[in-house]
Parts: C-alpha cells; structure tokens; sequence
C-alpha cells in the first residue's frame, strides 16, 4: 500500500446520499421462496483477475478484499464459492456465457453497463491515481494533458481520461504487467489506475515508479455484476448490508485498505 495521507473529498458524503441511499437506505426486500430456493446451495461461481489486493495468494494461502467480500456472500447465500481467475476484460465475456455467476473484481458500475448487466450495492468507493517515472512532468492535473496514457482495457479508466482531461492520447493494454512495459519502452508518460492497487505494481516492477495525483472516484461505486434478472441479486444486497451495518465488512477494509480514510458511504450505514 501507499504511504499517502488522503483526504475524503467533501463530494463523497454526497455519494453517499445518491449512491447508497439509493441501494441501502431501507432494508432489502427479503427474496421469495422461489428467489431463496434459487439461491440456497450449490456453487457461486465467482470471477477475478487475480489482482493484489482484490485477490491474490502468499505461499498458497489465498488473500484479498474483494476474495473476503465474496466468501461473505456466498455464506450468506449458503453457497459453495468457486473462484475463477482470468483477465479483467474477459470477466464480462464468461458471464455473458454463464462460465461465472457473478463478477467480483473491483467493477465500477456505469450507465453503459448497467444496461447489459445487474449490479449489486456498493462495496468499495476506490481512489484513483497516475502511476509515473521519478523524472515524470506529471505533478498536477494539467500536466497530463497531451501525454500517453495507459490503461487497463476494458476499464471504467478510459471514460475519465475522457471526460476529465484533453487530448490524452489512451493506450489500451491487456494487463497491469504490460501498461509497466508501455512506460518503460517510452510508449507511454504514465500508467491510470486506481491507487489502492498501485502499490503491488510498483513493488513488482522492473523500473521504478511513483503514484501522482490520487483523488476518489466520486462518482463511481464498485459493486458485484450479475447477469440481468438473476434472482440472488436482492438477497446479495441483504447481505452486503448486513456485513456493513454488524462491522464485517469494516474488518476486511482496514486489512487491505488500512491507510485509505473511511467515506462517509460507509459511515452512512453505520460501519
């Protein structure tokens, strides 16, 4: 993890009027028989990219925050979980293909997705940041304006390059290891990625790096993703709460997530 001390943007408390609010402020309507009969038993088939600190292992032993998170669920669904660890842009493919039941690898729910998939309430609010050379000239936000960029593809990253800033040039790449390559062949200036998962990547890289410009992803609440009409998607959002409200959930963030301020989402719901 970094070192950083960050600041909960004052927008975050809005989040969590419009976001959370919007998922949890009531209790979740309880499944019906026919929803609990769907759910109950068998196999949760859940899909990561095997990414530090979403999910990972250390001398064999499996770790994680969202690994942690989607245990919780699967007890509560009273299910069995089965992870199955592939490329982040691959995730939506296999559960488009019913290889996976749920996705649980740190998505951010957009407009564009939603449309072809259900999304749970949040779990995570993440930050995010630029990864660069010591030497880089990125150090305020303008500076990233006319520089390569480069992204995991198949990421929410692409819409804030975006919308936020002006005439980036965005390298799309398949994985973290190859978006490290870009900037060490001179691809490009800086990879964009969410700072909560930088630090394994800097520790891991053949050249060195450093995180710029952190800041929270106001807008863009994290949650499982489900295929359209799946009938656990309710009970899931039960569950979510409940681990929020009785501290599981807390738990599991101040393992991964230690130095990253608590948002007022959570605190909303009494975590």
């Amino acid at each position: 993890m970094n070192h950083i001390k960050l600041v909960v943007a004052g927008a975050l408390a809005l989040l969590g009027v419009l976001v959370i609010g919007g998922y949890l402020a009531d209790p979740a309507p309880k499944a019906t028989d026919k929803e609990s009969a769907a759910a109950a038993g068998g196999t949760l088939r859940i899909g990561v990219d095997g990414t530090e600190p979403a999910y990972f292992k250390v001398d064999g032993v499996t770790k994680g925050f969202d690994y942690e998170m989607s245990l919780g669920v699967a007890e509560g669904l009273g299910a069995k979980p089965e992870f199955k660890v592939m490329p982040f842009g691959d995730l939506f493919t296999a559960l488009e293909a019913g290889e996976i039941d749920v996705i649980g690898s740190q998505v951010t729910e957009t407009a564009e997705r939603k449309q072809d998939f259900d999304f749970t309430a949040p779990y995570f609010v993440t930050y995010l940041s630029f990864l660069t050379p010591p030497d880089s000239g990125i150090r305020k936000r303008d500076d990233v304006d006319g520089k390569n960029i480069a992204i995991v593809e198949g990421t929410i990253h692409e819409r804030y390059l975006a919308e936020q800033y002006h005439d980036v040039n965005i390298i799309k790449v398949k994985d973290e290891v190859l978006a490290v390559k870009a900037i060490q062949t001179g691809d490009a200036d800086a990879f964009f990625y969410d700072a909560p998962y930088a630090q394994p990547i800097i520790d891991s890289a053949p050249i060195e790096l450093e995180i710029r410009l952190r800041y929270p992803a106001d807008d863009a609440p994290i949650g499982f993703v489900m295929k359209k009409g799946d009938p656990r998607l309710k009970q899931i959002d039960g569950i979510l709460e409940q681990m929020i409200v009785e501290g599981e959930w807390l738990k599991i963030k101040k393992e991964y997530f230690k130095e990253y301020p608590l948002s007022e989402v959570f605190k909303d719901k009494g975590a």
